[in-house]
Protein backbone atom coordinates (compact mmCIF):
# COMPACT_ATOMS: atom_id res chain seq x y z
CA UNK A 1 0.00 0.00 0.00
CA UNK A 2 2.87 2.38 1.02
CA UNK A 3 4.46 2.11 -2.72
CA UNK A 4 0.87 3.00 -4.20
CA UNK A 5 1.09 5.73 -2.36
CA UNK A 6 4.57 6.82 -2.98
CA UNK A 7 3.46 6.80 -6.79
CA UNK A 8 0.44 8.60 -5.95
CA UNK A 9 2.77 11.15 -4.54
CA UNK A 10 5.22 11.70 -7.39
CA UNK A 11 2.36 14.38 -8.58
CA UNK A 12 3.20 17.42 -6.98
CA UNK A 13 -0.47 18.51 -6.59
CA UNK A 14 -1.23 15.92 -4.44
CA UNK A 15 2.13 15.83 -2.83
CA UNK A 16 1.39 19.49 -1.72
CA UNK A 17 -2.51 19.29 -0.72
CA UNK A 18 -1.28 16.36 1.87
CA UNK A 19 1.85 17.50 3.19
CA UNK A 20 0.56 18.26 6.46
CA UNK A 21 -0.09 14.86 7.02
CA UNK A 22 3.64 13.05 5.56
CA UNK A 23 5.60 12.19 7.90
CA UNK A 24 8.63 9.50 7.11
CA UNK A 25 7.60 6.98 9.91
CA UNK A 26 4.47 5.73 8.05
CA UNK A 27 6.23 4.08 5.43
CA UNK A 28 8.16 1.56 5.39
CA UNK A 29 12.10 1.25 6.26
CA UNK A 30 12.82 0.13 2.36
CA UNK A 31 10.54 3.10 1.33
CA UNK A 32 11.32 6.03 3.48
CA UNK A 33 14.57 6.67 1.72
CA UNK A 34 12.12 6.93 -1.70
CA UNK A 35 9.91 9.37 0.61
CA UNK A 36 12.26 11.61 1.64
CA UNK A 37 13.69 11.89 -1.89
CA UNK A 38 10.62 12.70 -3.42
CA UNK A 39 9.42 15.48 -0.76
CA UNK A 40 12.87 16.95 -1.64
CA UNK A 41 12.40 16.65 -5.22
CA UNK A 42 8.73 18.61 -4.78
CA UNK A 43 9.98 21.34 -2.38
CA UNK A 44 13.07 22.25 -4.79
CA UNK A 45 11.28 22.02 -8.10
CA UNK A 46 7.73 22.29 -7.66
CA UNK A 47 6.76 20.18 -10.56
CA UNK A 48 5.78 16.27 -10.56
CA UNK A 49 8.36 14.03 -10.53
CA UNK A 50 9.81 10.24 -12.44
CA UNK A 51 10.89 7.36 -11.01
CA UNK A 52 13.70 8.57 -13.24
CA UNK A 53 13.71 11.59 -11.54
CA UNK A 54 13.80 10.19 -7.77
CA UNK A 55 16.74 7.75 -9.09
CA UNK A 56 18.93 11.19 -10.01
CA UNK A 57 18.51 12.61 -6.85
CA UNK A 58 19.43 9.18 -5.18
CA UNK A 59 22.75 9.02 -7.16
CA UNK A 60 23.67 12.24 -6.32
CA UNK A 61 23.31 11.61 -2.81
CA UNK A 62 25.17 8.16 -2.88
CA UNK A 63 28.18 9.08 -5.47
CA UNK A 64 30.13 6.09 -3.91
CA UNK A 65 27.10 3.30 -3.50
CA UNK A 66 27.83 -0.24 -4.99
CA UNK A 67 26.18 -1.59 -8.04
CA UNK A 68 23.90 -4.20 -5.60
CA UNK A 69 22.79 -0.79 -3.67
CA UNK A 70 21.79 1.19 -6.70
CA UNK A 71 19.95 -2.13 -7.95
CA UNK A 72 18.33 -2.73 -4.63
CA UNK A 73 16.61 1.13 -4.96
CA UNK A 74 15.98 0.88 -8.35
CA UNK A 75 13.60 -2.20 -7.37
CA UNK A 76 12.01 -0.16 -5.15
CA UNK A 77 11.37 2.63 -7.66
CA UNK A 78 10.26 0.12 -10.52
CA UNK A 79 8.33 -1.93 -7.77
CA UNK A 80 6.61 2.11 -7.24
CA UNK A 81 6.37 2.57 -11.33
CA UNK A 82 4.54 -0.73 -11.50
CA UNK A 83 1.90 -0.08 -8.41
CA UNK A 84 -1.38 0.73 -10.23
CA UNK A 85 -2.84 3.92 -8.77
CA UNK A 86 -5.03 4.31 -6.30
CA UNK A 87 -8.01 7.05 -6.86
CA UNK A 88 -6.72 10.57 -5.14
CA UNK A 89 -9.49 10.81 -2.67
CA UNK A 90 -8.86 6.89 -1.53
CA UNK A 91 -4.94 7.92 -1.59
CA UNK A 92 -5.73 11.25 1.05
CA UNK A 93 -7.96 9.03 3.33
CA UNK A 94 -5.02 6.74 3.92
CA UNK A 95 -2.17 9.37 4.45
CA UNK A 96 -4.54 10.94 7.12
CA UNK A 97 -5.58 7.52 8.53
CA UNK A 98 -1.67 6.71 8.63
CA UNK A 99 -1.10 9.84 10.09
CA UNK A 100 -3.49 9.50 12.93
CA UNK A 101 -1.71 6.49 14.23
CA UNK A 102 1.50 8.09 13.71
CA UNK A 103 -0.37 11.09 16.53
CA UNK A 104 -1.79 7.96 18.52
CA UNK A 105 1.60 6.65 19.15
CA UNK A 106 3.30 10.06 19.77
CA UNK A 107 0.36 10.20 22.66
CA UNK A 108 1.08 6.92 23.67
CA UNK A 109 4.64 7.77 24.55
CA UNK A 110 3.90 11.10 26.06
CA UNK A 111 1.42 9.20 28.31
CA UNK A 112 4.24 6.96 29.26
CA UNK A 113 7.06 9.93 30.01
CA UNK A 114 4.24 11.35 32.03
CA UNK A 115 3.91 8.14 33.68
CA UNK A 116 7.32 8.08 34.38
CA UNK A 117 7.21 11.72 36.24
CA UNK A 118 8.34 14.06 33.26
CA UNK A 119 5.49 16.71 33.91
CA UNK A 120 6.84 18.73 31.05
CA UNK A 121 5.01 15.92 28.88
CA UNK A 122 2.07 17.58 29.93
CA UNK A 123 3.15 20.72 28.58
CA UNK A 124 4.58 18.50 25.26
CA UNK A 125 0.80 16.90 25.02
CA UNK A 126 -1.31 20.00 24.90
CA UNK A 127 0.96 21.43 21.77
CA UNK A 128 0.85 18.05 20.22
CA UNK A 129 -2.94 18.04 20.64
CA UNK A 130 -3.56 21.51 19.57
CA UNK A 131 -1.47 21.33 16.68
CA UNK A 132 -3.38 18.27 14.93
CA UNK A 133 -6.74 19.28 16.52
CA UNK A 134 -8.25 19.88 12.99
CA UNK A 135 -6.73 16.21 11.53
CA UNK A 136 -9.32 14.71 14.33
CA UNK A 137 -12.23 16.76 13.51
CA UNK A 138 -14.86 15.67 10.98
CA UNK A 139 -15.13 17.15 7.88
CA UNK A 140 -17.94 15.79 5.97
CA UNK A 141 -21.42 16.16 7.66
CA UNK A 142 -23.75 15.56 5.21
CA UNK A 143 -26.66 17.68 3.91
CA UNK A 144 -28.92 19.59 6.30
CA UNK A 145 -32.41 18.64 6.63
CA UNK A 146 -34.14 19.38 3.20
CA UNK A 147 -36.66 22.42 3.08
CA UNK A 148 -38.80 21.02 0.22
CA UNK A 149 -41.82 20.59 1.65
CA UNK A 150 -43.54 18.60 -0.63
CA UNK A 151 -40.44 16.31 0.69
CA UNK A 152 -40.85 17.06 3.66
CA UNK A 153 -44.54 15.77 3.58
CA UNK A 154 -43.74 12.67 1.39
CA UNK A 155 -41.74 11.29 4.64
CA UNK A 156 -43.73 11.82 7.43
CA UNK A 157 -46.83 11.16 5.99
CA UNK A 158 -49.07 8.06 5.95
CA UNK A 159 -47.96 7.06 2.57
CA UNK A 160 -44.67 6.18 3.95
CA UNK A 161 -45.59 3.72 6.73
CA UNK A 162 -46.15 0.53 7.10
CA UNK A 163 -50.32 0.33 7.99
CA UNK A 164 -51.36 -1.90 10.86
CA UNK A 165 -53.95 -4.62 10.09
CA UNK A 166 -55.83 -4.12 12.82
CA UNK A 167 -58.36 -1.19 11.37
CA UNK A 168 -59.50 0.57 14.31
CA UNK A 169 -55.68 1.13 15.73
CA UNK A 170 -54.93 2.00 12.55
CA UNK A 171 -57.34 4.93 12.30
CA UNK A 172 -55.64 6.51 15.30
CA UNK A 173 -52.59 5.50 14.42
CA UNK A 174 -51.48 4.26 10.76
CA UNK A 175 -48.63 2.22 11.00
CA UNK A 176 -44.61 2.52 11.65
CA UNK A 177 -42.45 3.86 8.84
CA UNK A 178 -38.40 3.94 7.99
CA UNK A 179 -36.03 5.18 11.00
CA UNK A 180 -39.29 4.86 13.17
CA UNK A 181 -39.33 2.80 16.68
CA UNK A 182 -41.44 1.00 18.20
CA UNK A 183 -42.00 -0.49 21.73
CA UNK A 184 -44.80 -3.81 21.97
CA UNK A 185 -44.39 -4.81 25.76
CA UNK A 186 -47.22 -6.94 27.96
CA UNK A 187 -46.53 -9.48 31.00
CA UNK A 188 -45.81 -13.00 29.89
CA UNK A 189 -48.91 -15.19 28.11
CA UNK A 190 -50.87 -12.14 26.94
CA UNK A 191 -49.18 -12.26 23.21
CA UNK A 192 -46.69 -10.12 22.63
CA UNK A 193 -44.97 -12.17 19.90
CA UNK A 194 -48.90 -12.73 18.79
CA UNK A 195 -49.66 -9.16 17.83
CA UNK A 196 -45.79 -8.72 15.95
CA UNK A 197 -46.97 -12.13 14.37
CA UNK A 198 -50.51 -10.97 13.23
CA UNK A 199 -49.86 -7.17 11.85
CA UNK A 200 -46.62 -8.64 10.02
CA UNK A 201 -47.95 -12.13 8.74
CA UNK A 202 -51.95 -11.66 9.24
CA UNK A 203 -53.69 -10.71 6.33
CA UNK A 204 -53.17 -7.05 5.16
CA UNK A 205 -49.93 -7.20 7.45
CA UNK A 206 -47.08 -5.40 6.84
CA UNK A 207 -45.72 -8.49 4.33
CA UNK A 208 -48.76 -8.74 2.31
CA UNK A 209 -48.22 -4.78 1.82
CA UNK A 210 -44.80 -5.55 0.11
CA UNK A 211 -42.37 -5.03 3.18
CA UNK A 212 -39.53 -6.89 3.30
CA UNK A 213 -39.63 -8.24 7.33
CA UNK A 214 -36.42 -9.29 9.50
CA UNK A 215 -38.21 -11.00 12.77
CA UNK A 216 -35.11 -11.82 15.04
CA UNK A 217 -35.72 -13.93 18.29
CA UNK A 218 -33.76 -14.44 21.28
CA UNK A 219 -36.22 -16.18 23.57
CA UNK A 220 -38.19 -18.81 22.25
CA UNK A 221 -36.87 -21.00 19.03
CA UNK A 222 -37.96 -19.24 15.62
CA UNK A 223 -39.36 -22.30 14.12
CA UNK A 224 -42.37 -22.15 16.58
CA UNK A 225 -42.51 -18.34 15.71
CA UNK A 226 -42.64 -19.11 11.68
CA UNK A 227 -45.45 -21.78 12.17
CA UNK A 228 -47.41 -19.10 13.93
CA UNK A 229 -46.54 -16.92 10.90
CA UNK A 230 -48.29 -19.32 8.81
CA UNK A 231 -51.24 -19.99 10.62
CA UNK A 232 -51.68 -16.17 11.10
CA UNK A 233 -51.54 -16.02 7.15
CA UNK A 234 -53.28 -19.14 6.23
CA UNK A 235 -55.71 -19.08 8.93
CA UNK A 236 -55.55 -22.37 9.73
CA UNK A 237 -54.42 -24.12 12.85
CA UNK A 238 -51.75 -26.07 14.00
CA UNK A 239 -53.74 -29.29 13.27
CA UNK A 240 -55.60 -28.23 9.98
CA UNK A 241 -51.66 -27.49 8.74
CA UNK A 242 -50.58 -31.18 9.66
CA UNK A 243 -53.66 -32.28 8.28
CA UNK A 244 -53.46 -30.38 4.76
CA UNK A 245 -49.59 -29.38 4.38
CA UNK A 246 -50.01 -28.69 0.97
CA UNK A 247 -52.72 -26.61 1.18
CA UNK A 248 -50.64 -24.24 3.74
CA UNK A 249 -47.81 -24.15 1.96
CA UNK A 250 -49.01 -23.18 -1.30
CA UNK A 251 -51.05 -20.13 0.57
CA UNK A 252 -48.05 -19.03 2.79
CA UNK A 253 -46.16 -19.06 -0.83
CA UNK A 254 -47.69 -15.34 -1.27
CA UNK A 255 -45.66 -13.81 1.33
CA UNK A 256 -42.79 -16.65 2.11
CA UNK A 257 -39.94 -14.61 0.04
CA UNK A 258 -40.68 -11.64 1.91
CA UNK A 259 -40.29 -12.47 5.70
CA UNK A 260 -36.91 -13.93 7.22
CA UNK A 261 -36.93 -15.44 10.80
CA UNK A 262 -33.42 -16.34 12.66
CA UNK A 263 -32.64 -17.07 16.02
CA UNK A 264 -30.75 -14.70 17.58
CA UNK A 265 -29.62 -16.06 21.04
CA UNK A 266 -26.66 -14.00 22.57
CA UNK A 267 -26.20 -11.44 19.76
CA UNK A 268 -25.02 -8.14 20.43
CA UNK A 269 -26.19 -5.26 18.76
CA UNK A 270 -23.19 -5.45 16.64
CA UNK A 271 -24.24 -8.55 14.91
CA UNK A 272 -27.93 -6.82 14.54
CA UNK A 273 -26.71 -4.22 12.48
CA UNK A 274 -24.34 -6.46 10.34
CA UNK A 275 -27.07 -9.05 9.71
CA UNK A 276 -29.27 -5.81 8.77
CA UNK A 277 -26.76 -4.85 6.34
CA UNK A 278 -26.58 -8.06 4.25
CA UNK A 279 -30.47 -8.71 4.68
CA UNK A 280 -31.91 -4.36 4.33
CA UNK A 281 -35.58 -5.40 5.46
CA UNK A 282 -37.88 -2.63 5.24
CA UNK A 283 -39.05 -3.69 8.69
CA UNK A 284 -37.07 -5.39 11.57
CA UNK A 285 -38.86 -6.87 14.54
CA UNK A 286 -36.76 -7.44 17.60
CA UNK A 287 -38.15 -10.40 20.13
CA UNK A 288 -37.19 -9.53 22.90
CA UNK A 289 -34.89 -6.37 22.65
CA UNK A 290 -33.95 -6.63 26.22
CA UNK A 291 -31.77 -9.40 25.80
CA UNK A 292 -29.97 -7.62 23.25
CA UNK A 293 -26.50 -7.80 24.22
CA UNK A 294 -24.60 -5.01 24.14
CA UNK A 295 -20.63 -3.92 24.99
CA UNK A 296 -19.99 -1.82 27.86
CA UNK A 297 -20.11 -1.19 31.79
CA UNK A 298 -23.07 -0.25 33.04
CA UNK A 299 -23.83 0.72 36.69
CA UNK A 300 -27.37 -0.40 36.84
CA UNK A 301 -29.68 -2.55 34.79
CA UNK A 302 -31.84 0.70 33.49
CA UNK A 303 -28.70 2.42 32.20
CA UNK A 304 -27.66 -0.69 30.37
CA UNK A 305 -31.44 -1.06 29.08
CA UNK A 306 -31.37 2.63 27.75
CA UNK A 307 -28.15 2.10 25.92
CA UNK A 308 -29.94 -0.99 24.01
CA UNK A 309 -32.74 1.06 23.52
CA UNK A 310 -30.64 3.99 22.00
CA UNK A 311 -28.54 2.05 19.67
CA UNK A 312 -31.92 0.46 18.43
CA UNK A 313 -33.02 3.85 17.45
CA UNK A 314 -29.98 4.49 16.07
CA UNK A 315 -30.34 1.04 14.27
CA UNK A 316 -33.83 1.98 12.64
CA UNK A 317 -32.23 5.32 11.04
CA UNK A 318 -28.78 3.74 9.71
CA UNK A 319 -30.68 1.62 7.62
CA UNK A 320 -33.64 3.11 7.17
CA UNK A 321 -36.06 0.19 8.69
CA UNK A 322 -38.95 0.56 11.07
CA UNK A 323 -38.13 -1.13 13.87
CA UNK A 324 -40.48 -2.84 16.50
CA UNK A 325 -38.72 -4.04 20.23
CA UNK A 326 -40.93 -6.62 21.71
CA UNK A 327 -40.30 -6.07 26.06
CA UNK A 328 -41.66 -7.27 28.89
CA UNK A 329 -44.26 -5.46 30.98
CA UNK A 330 -43.65 -4.95 34.97
CA UNK A 331 -45.44 -6.91 37.63
CA UNK A 332 -47.28 -3.46 37.97
CA UNK A 333 -49.10 -4.21 34.66
CA UNK A 334 -50.63 -7.54 36.18
CA UNK A 335 -54.34 -7.85 35.59
CA UNK A 336 -54.33 -4.44 34.13
CA UNK A 337 -56.10 -3.65 30.72
CA UNK A 338 -54.39 -0.47 30.20
CA UNK A 339 -50.75 -0.55 30.52
CA UNK A 340 -48.57 3.08 30.08
CA UNK A 341 -44.86 3.09 29.44
CA UNK A 342 -44.22 3.38 32.87
CA UNK A 343 -45.04 -0.39 33.43
CA UNK A 344 -41.98 -1.37 31.27
CA UNK A 345 -40.35 -3.27 32.88
CA UNK A 346 -36.76 -2.49 34.17
CA UNK A 347 -36.59 1.23 33.17
CA UNK A 348 -39.92 3.56 33.64
CA UNK A 349 -38.83 6.30 31.54
CA UNK A 350 -35.19 5.50 30.01
CA UNK A 351 -36.45 2.77 27.38
CA UNK A 352 -39.20 4.84 26.54
CA UNK A 353 -37.38 8.41 25.93
CA UNK A 354 -36.15 6.57 22.74
CA UNK A 355 -39.40 5.11 21.36
CA UNK A 356 -41.83 7.16 18.92
CA UNK A 357 -44.23 4.77 19.54
CA UNK A 358 -45.27 2.49 22.26
CA UNK A 359 -48.07 0.10 22.83
CA UNK A 360 -48.85 -1.91 25.70
CA UNK A 361 -51.14 -4.88 25.24
CA UNK A 362 -53.32 -5.61 28.67
CA UNK A 363 -55.70 -8.27 29.64
CA UNK A 364 -58.79 -9.08 32.49
CA UNK A 365 -57.58 -11.73 34.57
CA UNK A 366 -58.65 -15.80 34.96
CA UNK A 367 -61.46 -17.10 32.76
CA UNK A 368 -64.80 -16.79 31.91
CA UNK A 369 -67.20 -19.37 31.75
CA UNK A 370 -66.22 -20.16 27.97
CA UNK A 371 -62.64 -20.74 29.09
CA UNK A 372 -59.55 -18.22 28.59
CA UNK A 373 -60.65 -14.31 28.05
CA UNK A 374 -59.37 -13.39 24.82
CA UNK A 375 -60.39 -9.50 25.14
CA UNK A 376 -57.21 -7.71 24.47
CA UNK A 377 -57.13 -3.79 25.14
CA UNK A 378 -54.02 -2.22 23.05
CA UNK A 379 -53.31 1.43 24.81
CA UNK A 380 -50.97 3.78 22.83
CA UNK A 381 -49.18 5.39 25.60
CA UNK A 382 -46.35 7.39 23.75
CA UNK A 383 -47.14 8.61 20.10
CA UNK A 384 -44.87 11.01 17.92
CA UNK A 385 -46.38 9.77 14.75
CA UNK A 386 -49.76 10.88 15.13
CA UNK A 387 -50.25 12.06 18.30
CA UNK A 388 -53.07 10.20 19.56
CA UNK A 389 -52.94 8.35 23.01
CA UNK A 390 -55.55 6.18 24.15
CA UNK A 391 -57.08 2.47 24.15
CA UNK A 392 -58.39 0.24 21.19
CA UNK A 393 -60.16 -2.95 21.63
CA UNK A 394 -59.88 -6.04 20.20
CA UNK A 395 -59.42 -9.95 20.30
CA UNK A 396 -56.26 -12.22 19.98
CA UNK A 397 -56.92 -15.76 17.94
CA UNK A 398 -54.49 -17.67 19.76
CA UNK A 399 -54.74 -20.96 17.62
CA UNK A 400 -53.82 -18.82 14.51
CA UNK A 401 -51.84 -16.19 16.25
CA UNK A 402 -54.16 -13.67 15.01
CA UNK A 403 -55.36 -10.11 16.49
CA UNK A 404 -58.94 -9.27 15.20
CA UNK A 405 -61.25 -6.53 15.39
Amino acid sequence: MTRALLKSLLNHDFYQANRPRLRESIFASDDAQAYRLIARGHERYEHDLSTQDVLSLWSLDNPVATAAEREDFIDVLQDIKAHEEISTDIARDTIEGLWQREIGRDVANLGIYINEGNMDGWQKLQALMQRVDDGFMPDDFGDPTTDDLYQLLAETSDDARWKFNIETLARRVYGIGPSEFGIVFARPETGKSAFVVSVTAGPSGFCSQGARVLYLGNEEATRRTKLRAIQAWTGMTREEIAQNPDVAETRYIAIRDRLIMKDAQEWDMAKVDAYCKKIKPDVLILDQLDKVNISGTFGATHEKLREVYRQARELAKRHECALIGVSQASADADNRTRLDFSMLDGSKTGKAAEADLIIGIGRHSGEDDDGPDTTRFITVSKNKLSGWHGNVICNIQPEISRYVE
